[in-house]
């Protein structure tokens, strides 16, 4: 008995030495390194938010390649740098877009004028600058077409300066001014696709877009407020290639509902993105635009070239992106019962995009009207006429602030300074008349003027 007791005390009691200890932990891994961590991001990204199934090879071309659809161009100047609308159904995609702004006038007007501009035209008062409301029809395999309702200060700024409107009856800026495009056409499934239009839509002369808001500035640069916004006729649109666009048009005139003459007014653009960081543009356009001439003839051409030259995907980089945007115009309007001149200019802008919700931006531009041909005169209505009749050359520097808490809000600061070779902005007299109001005699009051504007703005702009 004793010897199975010490058996058992011996097999079952604890020994000691290496050959019985636990093994040994295993190394930690080895820390990941930088190009891991992002294809891992990657990786991630393309499992939230998979790409859409390829389209059918039996699908038209344009289907399965859609123009300008190879890159992301939301960083140009004049695009929506926003996402896919929120608010598509079928085919039927709306737009909801509210711009509000402050906007400070150092010269302080008596009559709450800005003079000129076309965005932003109130001083020291909280304002409405565009709301609009609008829908665009496409999908359906031929018919498209567009509707958008608008209102605010820019409205009339712009669409309701337009004087052919009194050429008659029947055509008046209280029928059109709120109406920012409205157009119908067909889609054909031929080359990258071919559009043909009628009605009201935009004009790309001179680069920055009607909506401030997906412009690197606020404020207009001269050339952009002197050349039109929209255009009234016929449109073809050629996608002669995924990269390449060619555009014809047939229109009333320059920036108008209606025409001065007989004569219908036209011209062209092309773009080619030949890679996702380069932009090239090029128009032309030609049209009598002078009332009671028609020996008149405005040939005018527009160039821009767009260039991102810096890119960091790395979301933790302190600088994602800057992008050059420069624009170079020139053109001439010949007479028959005054002088004729030559009128352009150059706009040069950068944008630099620190994180998704940081951007900046600083413009340059200058602008030259040798018989005033394009430059904004006084707002119809005004008894008032410019006090120089000469040449107007124009120049200024417009730094940018954004900050996006939403890819759907925008908010901006911005700074503004131009000048002028005589005197062409408001002044503390203002525009409109003795202590800012309407009514005066032209004989006893004479619009304050001066050589040099400077204003702040800060923009708040909502777009679904």
């Amino acid at each position: 008995m004793r010897r199975v007791i010490t058996l058992l005390v011996f097999v079952l009691a604890p020994r000691s030495g290496h050959a019985e200890d636990p093994p040994p932990p295993p190394p930690p891994p080895p820390a990941p390194t930088v190009e891991q961590i992002h294809e891992l991001e990657q990786r991630i990204a393309k499992l939230e938010h998979p790409a859409p199934p390829a389209p059918p090879a039996d699908q038209p071309l344009d289907v399965r390649e859609p123009p300008f659809g190879e890159f992301n161009f939301a960083w140009m100047n004049g695009n929506n740098p926003q996402p896919a609308s929120l608010l598509q159904t079928g085919p039927v995609t709306t737009s909801l877009y509210v711009d509000t702004y402050y906007n400070w006038q150092f010269q302080r007007p008596i009559d709450h004028t800005i003079f000129p501009t076309t965005t932003a035209p109130r001083h020291n008062e909280i304002s409405l600058n565009l709301a609009h409301l609008g829908m665009d029809v496409t999908g359906l395999d031929g018919p498209i077409g567009r509707l958008y309702i608008q209102y605010g200060s820019t409205v009339e700024t712009i669409a309701g300066q337009d004087t052919t409107t009194t050429r008659g009856f029947y055509l008046t800026n209280r029928l059109l001014q709120n109406v920012q495009q409205a157009a119908v056409g067909w889609h054909f499934h031929e080359l990258h696709g071919i559009n043909a239009e009628a009605g009201i839509f935009p004009s790309y002369v001179g680069l920055e877009s009607y909506l401030p808001e997906e412009n690197w500035a606020y404020n207009h640069a001269f050339l952009s407020d002197w050349t039109p916004y929209y255009f009234f006729g016929l449109r073809g649109q050629f996608f002669i290639t995924q990269r390449l666009k060619i555009e014809l048009w047939a229109v009333n005139g320059w920036q108008t509902f209606g025409e001065w003459h007989e004569a219908r007014a036209g011209g062209y653009l092309w773009n080619w993105r030949p890679r996702e960081w380069l932009s090239l543009v090029n128009s032309f356009y030609a049209g009598r635009e002078a009332q009671g001439d028609p020996n008149s003839l405005r040939l005018y051409t527009d160039n821009n070239l767009q260039v991102r030259y810096y890119k960091n995907d790395d979301k933790a980089a302190v600088l994602r992106s800057s992008a050059l945007s420069l624009v170079a115009d020139i053109g001439h309007e010949h007479r028959g019962n005054a002088p004729s001149g030559y009128m352009g200019g150059v706009s040069i802008a950068n944008h630099v995009e620190w994180n998704e919700r940081w951007k900046t931006g600083l413009r340059l531009d200058f602008a030259d009207d040798e018989t005033q041909a394009i430059s904004t005169k006084f707002p119809v209505g005004s008894p008032y006429t410019l006090p120089g009749k000469g040449r107007i050359v124009a120049g200024g520097v417009t730094a940018t602030v954004d900050y996006w808490p939403s890819p759907w809000l925008l908010t901006r600061l911005e700074y503004s300074h131009r000048e002028a070779n005589q005197p062409y902005f408001s002044g503390r007299g203002g525009i409109t008349g003795p202590d800012g109001t309407p009514g005066a005699d032209p004989a006893t009051f004479t619009p304050d003027l001066t050589k040099s504007d400077d204003r702040l703005t800060l923009n708040i702009t909502l777009r679904l």
